[in-house]
């Protein structure tokens, strides 16, 4: 069969078209020009779209096409060579910060749908495929990568603090487990002490990852239903998530291997929801960038509007946003003013311009837990530096105050 390399049309007649015949090549981006009036909108809607929309409603049932709306029959002798086509209407609509060419043509919204349905989705953590295996895909790839080795079929369970951990593991022992994996340690659960007590306080602290051992088996093809069946309830227990753990030989290490049944990366098992248009949209509140909001940009404090006259010293009132406020907020910048330049140390007599790149960087953005203010009598917090102290949410600072990037 020869492949069509052109869309040809002949005889259109549509409005001002005069028996027109054109060929356009395929898989080409080409662009209809010509002066108000020539037929270019006839030729693209009227003649081209209209027929491939026609034939794209002839492929569909009768009851579908039944709620589609239907266009005329195009006055062409015919058209070869087209496929089903989308056609984005021109439009005027409404814009806003987040607008783009494709947005405003509704072009976004195809591609949305588009990735959604055949988009290849990889892990953000690790680049891992991100793919749905079925339960018995799951079964074929353990007997194919751990063929004849010896597996344990693991199920992770909870991640809680050693505290928690005491009351927990009991009620599991009473439901049948018999082992767990702590934190990559495999321990029997009628053990004494299997959360030991006396920690320092940084390890009561931490969380404890626990895993289930749900089985140990032999991989081999005469255990596939015994395989199948730890598989399922590992995925039960462990929230669509199983982990294998597979050991060539006695002496050898085990390795991991992450299965899931729901959407899960080949290599780390993260589980992902399924892909729908919403997640491309940078528009959605949830799917939108952190930082720009979805905007492309941000606003941010200008040093220099910070501190407008560099002449004048920190006691004198180079930095602009503490000589805001009322009298009391006007004293704790001045106590600490004064703590500030004993820590550092430096004058703050001395003009702005003056002092050492260092120092301005210090107290404009802040010096982590190395400097501390002393906010009242019964609390010191870290110096976090004049310009976060101002992007704190609940504060509105005046526009000119900002700059874009």
């Amino acid at each position: 069969m020869q492949v069509q390399t052109h869309i040809h049309i002949k005889g259109a007649r549509e409005h001002n078209l005069q028996n027109l015949e054109v060929r356009i090549p395929r898989g080409k981006l080409v662009v209809i020009t010509g002066p108000s009036g020539s037929g270019k909108s006839s030729l693209a809607f009227d003649a081209i779209y209209a027929e491939g929309y026609r034939k794209y409603m002839e492929s569909l049932s009768t009851s579908a096409r039944q709620v589609l709306e239907q266009l005329p029959r195009p006055d062409v002798d015919y058209v070869h060579g087209l496929s089903p086509v989308l056609a984005i209407e021109q439009r005027t609509a409404g814009e806003s910060p987040r607008s783009t060419i494709a947005t405003v043509t509704e072009v976004a919204d195809y591609a949305r749908l588009l990735w959604a349905l055949h988009g290849e989705a990889h892990c953000p953590k690790d680049g891992g495929k991100v793919v749905r295996r079925s339960l018995d895909d799951n079964v074929q790839r353990v007997l194919a990568e751990a063929a004849g080795q010896r597996i344990m079929v693991l199920a992770p369970a909870l991640r809680a603090k050693p505290s928690v951990l005491r009351e927990e593991l009991p009620r599991l022992r009473q439901r049948g487990f018999q082992r767990v994996r702590l934190n990559g340690e495999i321990k029997q659960l009628d053990e004494p002490d299997v959360v030991p007590n006396g920690l320092a306080p940084v390890e009561i602290a931490v969380e404890i990852a626990v895993d289930l051992v749900v089985d140990r088996l032999v991989a081999v093809e005469e255990q596939r239903s015994r395989l199948a069946d730890s598989l399922e309830l590992a995925c039960r227990e462990g929230a669509d998530r199983a982990i294998i753990l597979a050991q060539a030989s006695r002496d050898a290490e085990w390795r991991e291997i992450q299965l899931s049944q729901s959407l899960a990366c080949e290599i780390c098992g993260d589980v992902f929801e399924k892909l729908t248009p919403r997640h491309f949209s940078f528009n959605h509140n949830q799917e939108a960038c952190t930082t720009c909001g979805g905007l492309g940009r941000k606003l941010r404090f200008v040093p220099e509007l910070v501190v407008p006259d560099t002449a004048k010293s920190v006691r004198g009132g180079a930095l602009k946003p503490w000589r805001l406020g009322g009298k009391n907020l006007i004293i704790q910048h001045n106590a600490m003013l004064k703590q500030l330049a004993e820590q550092l140390p430096f004058d703050a007599n001395t003009p702005w311009a003056n002092l050492d790149e260092d120092v301005r960087q210090t107290l404009l953005h802040g010096a982590g837990e190395r400097l501390f203010a002393r906010m009242r009598v019964a609390k010191t917090m870290p110096w976090t530096g004049v310009i976060p102290a101002l992007m704190r949410p609940g504060r509105r600072p005046k526009v000119k105050d900002f700059e874009l990037v």
